[in-house]
């Protein structure tokens, strides 16, 4: 991560060579929470997935910024708890400011 930080802020919306901006990795994850929903609404889920995939659950659930998150220093700690909406589908899943 260390190594990508000067990078991060210039993918927010350009992939990075071969792979996926910041804002596609956000689109992705928000398609698994739609699908996530309608199959294990109530249910306790374990999701493994990379840093970049955490920054997209915080934007989609918690309301942080991708362009404040890229910046921020990664923080490791043993896991990170998340809780889906109810009105996760009703909703349509956007960030917040979306609809």
């Amino acid at each position: 991560m260390t190594t990508l930080a000067p990078e991060c802020s210039r993918h927010i919306d350009v992939p990075f060579p071969g792979g996926q901006s910041y804002r596609q990795v956000i689109a992705a994850t928000r398609d698994f929470l739609h699908d996530l929903a309608g199959d294990w609404s109530g249910h306790c889920v374990l999701v493994i997935a990379h840093s970049v995939n955490r920054r997209a659950l915080d934007c989609l659930l918690t309301g942080a910024s991708i362009e404040d998150l890229v910046d921020a220093p990664f923080r490791w700690q043993n896991g990170w708890h998340y809780t889906l909406p109810t009105d996760w589908l009703a909703t349509g899943g956007n960030e917040p400011g979306e609809r």
